[in-house]
């Protein structure tokens, strides 16, 4: 496994020649940290859905974030692959993060409930998204964000439920 950790915590890519290179290293890292393993989350529910579709919608940019049934046409993101070493941290607790329930509805009904944990680094919004399942969560996506989409997304159609994590 071959990733540089940068001194601010995030994946440095400032040695690789290519974006392929890039892809590879975020995916080393991604596949040590968090594919396929047991994570338990700040309030001891299990985390599942680590898998590669995970990881190739975390890395990967959409040219039109608001329609999500578009999917990602953008491709490798940079700004985004280099914050996969926050969502161990995150879902853990080991960064404190405020908390929010968001519901997406289908046709006429509630159907998916996710739970959503943003932090702020430097006026800098990073969002985890996690769907309640029963009794544990399922990993949707992570990415970095601005105060405007969490304004209109999180803030506006979210529930707060606190604080998470340590300090």
């Amino acid at each position: 496994m071959a990733y540089t950790i940068g001194g601010d915590g995030l994946l440095d890519f400032s040695g690789c020649g290519s974006e392929e290179e890039m892809k590879r290293q975020a995916w080393d890292y991604y596949y040590e940290h968090l594919n396929q393993r047991r994570i338990v989350a700040w309030d001891n529910k299990l985390v599942r859905g680590f898998n590669k579709w995970a990881f190739d919608h975390v890395v990967t940019s959409s040219t039109n974030k608001w329609d999500v049934t578009r999917g990602h046409d953008g491709g490798f993101s940079e700004r985004r692959a280099s914050c996969l070493p926050l969502i161990p941290r995150v879902v853990q607790g080991d960064l404190q993060s405020r908390s929010y329930r968001v519901l997406r509805r289908r046709g006429k009904r509630d159907v998916i409930r996710r739970v959503l944990s943003v932090i702020e680094i430097e006026h800098e919004y990073f969002i985890v998204v996690l769907e309640e399942d029963g009794d544990r969560y399922r990993f949707r996506t992570a990415f970095p964000s601005n105060k405007e989409y969490f304004q209109k997304c999180v803030r506006n159609d979210g529930t707060y439920c606190g604080i998470c994590g340590r300090k």
